[in-house]
């Protein structure tokens, strides 16, 4: 019992550190001294171990059963998702470069 909770007050920790990191960034960039791409790179980055936090903490994924099979949906899904959204930024970026 106090192994699961300490598991999860450990993830809490880490999501709460992730979240104000996030935030910080966005609400003083002058501090960190982030042009507006460094800043996107540095949340998309935070937002990427985040979720690797969820994952880990709080869902269990490598202690169900199954877990090739969840983590080869997982990783499949990431991919869709990252590849939509790179994409289209890079099309974005590539409108606005030659209107």
């Amino acid at each position: 019992m106090t192994h699961k909770l300490s598991m999860r007050l450990t993830g809490f920790i880490a999501s709460l550190l992730l979240t104000l990191a996030g935030y910080f960034i966005i609400v003083s960039p002058e501090f960190f001294n982030f042009d507006t791409k460094t800043a996107a790179i540095v949340i998309f980055i935070l937002a990427l171990v985040q979720a690797l936090v969820q994952l880990i903490f709080f869902i269990n994924v490598w202690k169900e059963e199954g877990t090739i099979w969840n983590l080869g949906v997982f990783i499949s899904t990431v991919s869709i998702i990252f590849i939509i959204i790179f994409f289209s930024i890079w099309i974005i970026d590539h409108l606005n470069y030659n209107m």
